[in-house]
């Protein structure tokens, strides 16, 4: 029986909304405080530490499988894709052919794939921290202190009370009113034992030294703890590959762009004939 149909576009673009209908499961199954947690778990961990939360948590397991499962074989259709349909286009140099780009747009997506499964097993993990001014915490071979917290917003509404619930609740579904991120950010120094290096990381806008990347993921008012001022959930993440992700993103981009405007190209002169 031939296999024809691992090479189908057809099979890609059922793939493709299937991933997205898995995404969005995925979501709804978020909402469950357990399996929240469990998220969050598999966030801070690499691959190699995931059963164990993945023990206490099926549906959780189940989804991540059914995901692999998809990314898997949507990486194998790009691959096939690729090699059978794609790659003799260019050993010919049929330069004026309108799929000219269809193959580094496929092989960029294969590498962007591939550098997220090595992220995802072996690199995978991040320090975090809950900072106020003053305080600091220590990510690989760096020191990181907060320095200032300029807070614009009403600072009111990120009281939390006892159970740790603030008025403007969590931070993804705070309005603009009540949250600014333009308006919010957070001042650091890291030493890597070398040089010192101060900046400012704002709601998910990075703050980077070298290959340490700081992200402000929320600012808050712990419970009876008013006299310390705003405090800061830092995220510090060591990551090798991330300007590899970058780079294939970046030409990625560039490509579906090139590709987009020789189809329009050609597009155009068909409609002056």
């Amino acid at each position: 029986m031939k296999m024809n149909w691992l090479f189908s576009m057809r099979l890609a673009f059922v793939l493709l909304v299937l991933v997205s209908l898995w995404f969005a499961a995925g979501m709804a199954v978020s909402e469950h405080e357990a399996s929240r947690q469990v998220f969050k778990l598999l966030n801070d961990f690499p691959m190699s530490q995931w059963l164990q939360p993945l023990a206490t948590a099926p549906v959780v397991a189940v989804w991540l499988i059914g995901l692999v499962g998809l990314m898997v074989l949507l990486g194998m259709n790009t691959a096939l894709c690729s090699w059978r349909d794609l790659w003799p286009t260019w050993r010919r140099k049929r330069w004026h052919s309108p799929r000219i780009m269809m193959l580094p747009i496929h092989v960029l997506t294969l590498l962007v794939f591939l550098f997220h499964g090595i992220d995802l097993v072996f690199i995978h993990g991040h320090d975090s921290a809950v900072l106020h001014q003053g305080q600091h915490f220590s990510s690989g071979h760096y020191q990181i202190q907060l320095t200032n917290v300029d807070y614009q917003d009403d600072i009111s509404l990120i009281k939390e009370d006892e159970t740790g619930k603030s008025p403007a609740g969590r931070i993804t579904r705070r309005s603009v009113a009540e949250f600014d991120p333009r308006k919010n950010k957070a001042h650091f120094i890291v030493d890597d034992g070398h040089k010192k290096v101060s900046g400012d990381a704002e709601f998910m806008r990075q703050f980077r030294v070298d290959d340490l990347y700081l992200t402000v993921t929320d600012f808050s008012i712990p419970y009876q703890k008013d006299n310390l001022g705003v405090h800061v959930k830092v995220v510090a993440v060591h990551n090798p590959l991330v300007n590899y992700f970058f780079a294939c993103y970046g030409l990625l981009l560039l490509s579906l762009f090139i590709q987009g405007f020789v189809f329009w190209r050609r597009s155009y002169k068909k409609g002056t004939r």
